[in-house]
């Protein structure tokens, strides 16, 4: 029994120490979706304090909800097709069927959960439950902060088919927490989003791409700092991956107050109060 309750424990220790951007990389995510809107939504420019608040809640659910955890990440890497044609069947129920629910359940299910997400976010627009409506769009943030980190995305998430075991939270809480306030999102105009599931997994792909530059970087910065964790390492992994994690912050963004707007377009445009109260 004692044995259950200690391996039990290092899973609910584990899944914390790999919570997505960690509370300052949702936190800017969720906050910086509000300035793409533009003039004439200006009542979704209100949300920004409610969906920075709670952009870390699904995060918070790991711990008492045992079927949280595989929603934060998909390991695309563990795919035939994606390593062949780099792309996997997307569509849910076909997806489920060529590889097996065990198969999709092992490795991760979030661009799924990011897509049904965006569907109980439109259902709620239809029925004007404004202050789920604020929660589920944050709860969205989060999932899709989630797509935009490469280490969510790979089999490899911390680093340990590399001997780099750690390199999860030292990038994305330790160093991010470091230099969050350097992380600058302009804004840009938005766009109609067409396919969710299309759009989901696109940005799925382009992030993926970056887990190779960002375990490099890791590489090169643990060489220049005497082979430490120290000062001198955060500051070179900061210097070799600002670029890409600025534009994946940007992105991510952006893309939470697409996915947003579209919700709100498929709800039929309903009338955004000036105020939501919980």
């Amino acid at each position: 029994m004692k044995r259950m309750v200690f391996q039990y424990l290092t899973l609910i220790s584990m899944l914390l120490l790999l919570c997505s951007w960690g509370e300052k990389g949702h936190f800017k995510i969720n906050s910086s979706a509000s300035q793409f809107f533009p003039a004439k939504l200006n009542n979704f420019r209100g949300w920004s304090e409610v969906l920075s608040a709670h952009g870390s809640d699904p995060d918070k659910r790991k711990s008492i909800d045992p079927t949280e955890g595989i929603k934060h990440y998909i390991d695309i890497d563990a795919y035939d097709d994606f390593n062949n044609a780099h792309k996997i069947v997307e569509g849910r129920d076909e997806a489920f069927g060529k590889y097996g629910i065990d198969f999709i359940k092992k490795n991760g299910t979030l661009p799924w959960v990011t897509d049904s997400t965006y569907h109980v976010l439109v259902k709620e627009f239809k029925a004007k439950e404004w202050s789920k409506v604020l929660l589920t769009a944050a709860d969205l943030g989060h999932y899709v902060g989630d797509g935009h980190m490469p280490l969510h995305l790979t089999l490899n998430y911390d680093g340990q088919l590399t001997e780099q075991k750690g390199i999860h939270n030292r990038y994305e809480s330790k160093m991010f927490g470091l230099y969050a306030d350097s992380i600058i999102v302009k804004r840009s105009r938005l766009h109609k989003v067409r396919d969710v599931s299309r759009y989901v997994f696109d940005y799925m792909y382009i992030n993926y791409q970056y887990k190779d530059s960002l375990l490099n970087a890791d590489k090169f910065a643990y060489k220049k700092a005497n082979q430490e964790y120290n000062g001198l390492y955060y500051q070179t992994l900061w210097q070799k991956t600002k670029g890409f994690t600025n534009k994946m912050i940007e992105s991510s963004s952006k893309s939470l107050a697409e996915l947003i707007r579209q919700a709100w377009i498929e709800a039929g445009r309903p009338k955004v109060p000036n105020e939501i109260s919980f």
